[in-house]
Order: structure tokens, then C-alpha cells, then sequence
């Protein structure tokens, strides 16, 4: 039997950008590559005095829903959870999965470890991890997105200009 099998290895990129207005626009860069739509995700903390469009604060969870939707142009999971040491956050895009997977009636998200634990899983270094959930503890929205190697390469191209 000859199975096919992707050999494409995928590699994260994380940045963490402190207002919104720049984070929408390092994601409207990745998204005008000509290339497979990347996973991104947005991992943020709730109550930032984060600002949509410039005009209202988004305070609904459903509001939060339908502008990342919006943002990253596809229907996204996204959830609300609490977190000891950082507050409410939220997960929006292509892990929301992971960090809302329930374990015993809570979001692994939620529990003491569970950010890190998820990052690291995901095989992104200790130092990267510790480094952006710091940044998540000041406010920091931080960003996500995974492709293979060449794709992520082009990307932090882009962003690289961004900053």
C-alpha cells in the first residue's frame, strides 16, 4: 500500500503587538501574501481598553466572535477564559482549540499552567514562551500564525518591515 504522507514541516511565528491598530495590520500583511492561507491565531487579554475601529470598545464576547471573524477573514473559534495570573483572555483563530479543551469543567487554557504549556507543546523554545507571556501579562496581544518554513520565512520578511 503507498500512503502519501505531507512532509512539510510547519514552524510558528509569535510577535506581540500592544495596540490592536497594529496587530490588524500585520495581519492584513500575511493575509495579502499570495500563498495557502496561514493558521493564525490572536491571544489576548480582555478588559485592555482594546479599541475596534477606532470607535468602541468590544465588550460582548459575540462582538469579540464576529471581529476576528472579520479580521481574519473565515469563520474562527474564539472563547473567553479566566486566568489567575493574567486576568480574562481571549483566543481567537486556529488554536482556540487547544486552549479551550475541557479538563475536568474548565479550559486548559485557564489552569496555572496551561498557556505555557500549550506554547511549549506546540515546540515553540522556553525562552520565546516565557518571553511573549510576559508581554500577555502586560497587555500584549500576541500573535500566532504557523506554515511551513519557506511561507513563515517570507512572513517575518513582511512583518520585519512592519516594525
Amino acid at each position: 500500500m503507498n500512503t502519501r504522507v505531507n512532509k512539510a514541516v510547519y514552524n510558528f511565528i509569535l510577535r506581540d503587538y500592544e495596540h490592536l491598530k497594529m496587530l490588524r495590520k500585520a495581519i492584513e500583511i500575511i493575509l495579502e501574501e499570495d500563498m495557502e492561507m496561514p493558521q493564525i491565531s490572536v491571544l489576548g487579554k480582555l478588559g485592555n481598553n482594546l479599541v475596534a475601529n477606532g470607535k468602541k470598545d468590544l465588550l460582548q464576547e459575540s462582538d469579540w466572535n464576529a471581529y476576528w471573524n472579520k479580521v481574519l477573514r473565515e469563520k474562527v473559534n474564539f472563547g473567553v477564559f479566566p486566568h489567575t495570573e493574567f486576568g480574562t483572555l481571549f483566543i481567537a483563530g486556529a488554536l482556540a482549540s487547544q486552549f479551550l479543551f475541557d479538563i475536568s469543567g474548565r479550559p486548559l487554557g485557564s489552569m496555572s499552567a496551561g498557556p505555557y504549556g500549550i506554547l511549549r507543546g506546540l515546540g515553540i523554545t522556553e525562552d520565546k514562551v516565557n518571553f511573549y507571556l510576559k508581554a500577555l501579562k502586560k497587555g500584549h496581544l500576541i500573535l500566532l500564525v504557523r506554515h511551513t518554513l519557506p511561507q513563515i520565512q517570507l512572513i517575518e520578511e513582511k512583518l520585519d518591515k512592519l516594525s
